[in-house]
Formats: C-alpha cells, sequence, structure tokens
C-alpha cells in the first residue's frame, strides 16, 4: 500500500513538473520553471525511496542541459541547490561515476548550513566512500565532529593497508553501511 501511494504521488508530481518545464516562453519573472527544481527534488525523493532511480534521469537532464532551464538554475535558491545536488552525487555514486559524485556530493556539502549537522551527516556518509575510491582520506577530527566513528577503522585500514582490518570494520559496522546504502561502495 505504502508503494502504491508513493507511486501515485509521483505521478502528480510529474504532471506537476511537466506543466513547468513546458512553460518556456513566459519571461524569466513569471515563468512556471521556478517550481521545477524544489518539484524534482521531491521526485527524486520518491524515486529513491522506491529504488526507481532509472527516473531521475529525465529529471537531470530537464536542468542541466535544456537551454531555457540552465539559464535559471544557478538562480534557484541555495536549500534547492543543495537538495539538488545531493541526490544527483547519490545516483552518480550508485552508477559508480564517482568523479560526479564528488562534484555533486562536494557542493551539497560545502553549501549546506552549518547549522544542519543532520543534513551534513547525511551528505559525509556518502561523499567518505566516494573521496576514499578516488583517493582521499578524511581526517579524523570530521568524522568524529559528525559522528561517523564506523569509518574511522575502515580509513586507518585503508591508509595501512591492513585488509584483515578493513574486513573487521566492515564487518563490525555492516548494518550501517548496508541502511546507509554504501556497503558495496
Amino acid at each position: 500500500k505504502q508503494w502504491y501511494q508513493r507511486r501515485v504521488r509521483a505521478d502528480m508530481l510529474m504532471t506537476v513538473f511537466r506543466v513547468c518545464a513546458s512553460d518556456s516562453r513566459t519571461s524569466i519573472e513569471y515563468t512556471k520553471r521556478w517550481g521545477l527544481m524544489p518539484i524534482i527534488n521531491l521526485l527524486f525523493k520518491c524515486y529513491f525511496k522506491t529504488n526507481k532511480l532509472h527516473l531521475c534521469k529525465p529529471l537531470i537532464i530537464a536542468i542541466e542541459t535544456n537551454a531555457a532551464n540552465k539559464d535559471i538554475k544557478d538562480l534557484f535558491s541555495i536549500a534547492d541547490r543543495v537538495t539538488y545536488n545531493y541526490f544527483v552525487g547519490m545516483k552518480h555514486m550508485f552508477e559508480n561515476e564517482f568523479k560526479g559524485a564528488d562534484k555533486c556530493l562536494s557542493f551539497a556539502f560545502e553549501n549546506c548550513l552549518k547549522s544542519c549537522i543532520t543534513n551534513k551527516r547525511k551528505i559525509l556518509i556518502c561523499l567518505i566512500p566516494v573521496k576514499m575510491t578516488l583517493g582521499y582520506m578524511p581526517k579524523v577530527s570530521i568524522l568524529k565532529k559528525y559522528n561517523l566513528c564506523e569509518f574511522e577503522n575502515v580509513v586507518e585500514a585503508v591508509k595501512r593497508g591492513d585488509i584483515r582490518l578493513l574486513n573487521e570494520s566492515i564487518q563490525k559496522h555492516a548494518g550501517f553501511f548496508i541502511r546507509a546504502g554504501i556497503y558495496l561502495i
């Protein structure tokens, strides 16, 4: 039942998205395209919860490649852009496009309000494995600041090249990594 409700919600949002996206002739002050990024962020949330990531691609294309929307992309609120980059970064991460994931997740982390500790922590949970895959290790101070002790031994094992410690650390915190969706990364 919950899956069905999410599907209906996504269909309704997609209808609104189409209305906003098709408004390309109105002046920038009055265009419905201002609703695109908030609607896309809600659609991302629905698609990630229902594991329908393939449906995100047209939404990204609508923002990234449509010339009319590219003009206003940087004019959306920073909160909308942080959320958008978080979801796009996660999509890149799940598709093993780590440089794209790094760019988007780094933008989201750097521009997320300092007071939003929970959101910054969520972003870091994805950003840390991406950075590690690219060869950058997080500082212990960052891990402690955002209560990400699950990564401490993983980082230490990678730095030392200690496979046994790496396996033990991953097994010890497997539940956390699985819930976060980063176990296989």
